[in-house]
């Protein structure tokens, strides 16, 4: 729609200084694109929106007169310069694995040799190397992209011929008797607050692999985060919009959401480059929901079926403890 608009300016000459500006637009999809998608940023969007603003950049130096057009058989080899710095922008953004980097720094020095051979700071002897076998850097950066991909592949593929994936991270944990100690916890505290912070910490503490526990409580169509409700790095949404994000779905669609790659899920707003890992469970009220426990991890898949079923089990028998006075009043 914008370059459809801008088109339009250039071609009944409104929009005049258009062979000097025109670069710049590039430039300000890729700032678009990123704060459009900053909220669930993944490998594409780094990548297009890095690529697209450091192009822009380059291209304005050009059409701004900064640069003669035929200085571009020499500075030629900044452009794919910026799409090795595009790719280990991305890489470095959006982990786990760092295929992106790896790729990147390849597709960057060769990038850097040509533009050295060009500008004549290298002799044709010493690029020589490179203007040979520059070829295989694609074909190395096709097998580490390929082996990411089966990676993420393997990750994400259930259990062939076999049950459901029993939890191997805290073998014994996720009984009736934790259960039973945990909803003890929360029953002994002091009001719907206390009940849900001690909630929170009873998870914490007895799972290392949960990073972050957090409770949203649903207010209208807008999920929020009380202070003293969750454990953990402090959070960049303390309030999250009903339609948007894991949190959002899961309490809109009202059902367990697990995530096991954040990187791979669209809906999953940003909060920290250390979690790999989210599981979101509604919490109800007499039918209706009142919010979503919300638990990151740091370690890859980390959420089995025995987790979903163990915290919606203790959800359940703990929602109308942690609900609202407001609410139980009604």
């Amino acid at each position: 729609m914008l370059w459809g608009v801008l088109l339009s300016l250039v071609s009944n000459h409104v929009l005049l200084g258009w062979v000097n500006l025109w670069p710049l637009v590039i430039t300000a999809s890729g700032v678009v694109l990123l704060r459009v998608f900053q909220g669930r940023l993944n490998f594409g969007v780094v990548f297009a929106g890095t690529w697209a603003i450091l192009l822009g950049l380059f291209l304005t130096a050009f059409a701004g007169g900064l640069v003669e057009w035929g200085r571009m058989a020499v500075l030629w080899p900044v452009m794919p310069m910026i799409i090795g710095a595009s790719f280990i922008t991305a890489g470095a953004s959006c982990p786990p694995g760092n295929s992106g980097i790896i790729v990147g720094a390849m597709v960057f020095a060769l990038s850097a040799a040509s533009f050295l051979y060009e500008t004549g700071v290298i002799s044709t002897r010493v690029a020589e190397p490179f203007i040979r076998f520059w070829p295989l850097v694609l074909v190395l950066a096709g097998f580490v992209l390929m082996k990411r991909d089966i990676r993420r592949r393997e990750s994400l593929a259930p259990a062939v011929d076999s049950p459901a994936r029993s939890n191997h991270f805290d073998a014994g944990a996720l009984s009736s008797d934790v259960e039973d100690e945990i909803l003890h916890s929360v029953r002994v505290a002091q009001g719907s607050r206390g009940a849900a912070t001690a909630l929170v910490r009873e998870l914490k503490s007895r799972f290392e692999r949960y990073s972050w526990v957090g409770i949203y409580r649903l207010r209208g169509e807008t999920l929020t985060l009380d202070p003293s409700e969750y454990v953990g790095p402090a959070p960049e949404h303390r309030t999250i919009e009903l339609s948007a994000g894991v949190c959002g779905a899961a309490a809109r669609e009202q059902h367990t959401i697990v995530v096991p790659d954040v990187c791979a899920d669209a809906r999953y707003l940003a909060c920290s480059p250390s979690v790999k890992s989210e599981i979101v469970v509604p919490i109800f009220d007499r039918g209706k929901a009142i919010g979503v426990l919300d638990i990151d991890s740091d370690t890859l898949d980390a959420f089995t079926d025995d987790d979903r079923r163990f915290l919606e089990s203790l959800v359940a028998k703990a929602s109308r403890l942690i609900r609202e006075e407001s609410v139980s009043a009604a």
